[in-house]
């Protein structure tokens, strides 16, 4: 049975004593501006307890709740880089907001709030508002299916704010290139002017798809003759560490052919790396020596290190200067432009279903729609049979 007091101040509090465990405990909370208000929240407060709520999580932070769901419930389960990404997601955009709030105080206005506040003050994209929300979102349902601590998770079925304008997708024309990679192949690369490898590999993202992690992390025991076969990535732990991790996805993990001039390079790679590693004192042997690309001192090559480079090459060559992954999108939209099935194109990229790759190259499919529309109407208006009659 509640106790309900009036304090000096003239405000009203409320103190519940409660079994958990075997063990006698309190609650209490202040504050209340009349006896009724402190009286209707100590009754709510009853009703929890009684239906199984642990109402003892009302004066768990959020801060320190989200730590022990992060290490305690999902860090065993999962892998690396997605803890990373949780863990991110967490420091930076949900503790700032929610990290000093009690587990119970947060109410679904003030996920709306926040979502709203991620969308036109942090200009976040959908995907990453979607992202962090679903972080949020699971992390109440532990607490509501698992312990108990909540009734229901106030972040469930969110609406997220109406999708502006997509920004357009960034891809390199076949000429665009063709010049770039035509001025990376009589590129001198500083002091180690004799190495191919930064030729070799913006040529494979070019002519495979692959996501850069992917690429750097392939192994010699992964190119079998016009096959390469994607089945981990290159990632780094919450020290910076190059570490290797199962790719974004099961979809991921597959087996693509590849052209007879990158096999050639992959050919002419690896003779060239051991040339360069006779040929400058300063350039080491690669520290597992199936590694398909490293840098001088035999490490992985890293995704800063390669951006970098890319941006500089694409200044050198004139080149629109975009990031490496629009090497990606480029091999899907030359695929797509070609006439190469969208199906085949999904699978090529490691995309989990057809629809994820038609709503990214969204403009090229309904060109295709269109263009496959026209040959269909001309084709049928030869046979008359779809002649207007009157």
């Amino acid at each position: 049975m509640a106790s309900i007091k009036q304090q000096e101040n003239g405000k009203w509090r409320f103190r519940i004593r409660y079994k958990d465990n075997g063990k006698f405990r309190e609650v209490s909370k202040s504050g209340f501006r009349t006896k009724r208000d402190a009286q209707a929240a100590a009754n709510e407060l009853e009703r929890q307890y009684n239906n199984g709520i642990q109402i003892g999580a009302n004066n768990i932070l959020m801060a320190d709740y989200l730590e022990d769901w992060l290490e305690v419930y999902k860090k065993p389960n999962i892998k690396q880089s997605t803890y990373l990404r949780l863990e991110r997601s967490i420091r930076l955009h949900i503790l700032p907001t929610f990290g000093m709030m009690s587990l119970k105080e947060i109410t679904r206005t003030d996920i709306v709030k926040w979502v709203n506040d991620l969308d036109t003050t942090k200009q976040q994209t959908r995907n990453t508002i979607r992202s962090n929300l679903n972080v949020l979102h699971d992390a109440l349902e532990t607490a509501v299916y698992e312990l108990n601590y909540l009734e229901k998770n106030v972040a469930k079925k969110i609406k997220l704010p109406t999708a502006k304008e997509e920004q357009k997708l960034k891809f390199y024309s076949k000429n665009e290139l063709a010049q770039m990679l035509e001025y990376l192949s009589s590129y001198k690369l500083g002091k180690y002017a004799h190495s191919i490898q930064y030729y070799v590999l913006f040529y494979l993202l070019a002519s495979t798809g692959l996501r850069l992690g992917e690429a750097l992390a392939l192994e010699w025991s992964d190119i079998d003759g016009d096959k390469l076969s994607v089945n981990k990535s290159l990632s780094y732990d919450d020290h910076n560490n190059s570490i290797i991790t199962p790719p974004k996805s099961k979809t991921s993990i597959r087996t693509i052919k590849i052209d007879d001039r990158l096999v050639h390079l992959l050919k002419k790679h690896k003779i060239n790396k051991n040339e360069c590693i006779l040929r400058y004192r300063s350039y080491d042997s690669p520290i597992n020596e199936s590694m398909v690309f490293s840098n001088e001192n035999g490490n992985y090559l890293r995704h800063s290190v390669v951006r970098e480079f890319f941006y500089k090459t694409c200044e050198r060559a004139n080149v629109p200067v975009l990031s490496p992954h629009a090497l990606r999108h480029s091999h899907a939209v030359h695929l797509l432009e070609s006439g190469a099935n969208i199906k085949y194109v999904s699978t090529r990229l490691g995309h989990s279903t057809i629809s994820v790759t038609a709503d990214i190259y969204m403009h090229i499919t309904e060109k295709i729609e269109d263009d496959s529309l026209k040959l269909y109407q001309n084709y049928m208006n030869e046979k008359g049979a779809l002649k207007e009659h009157s």
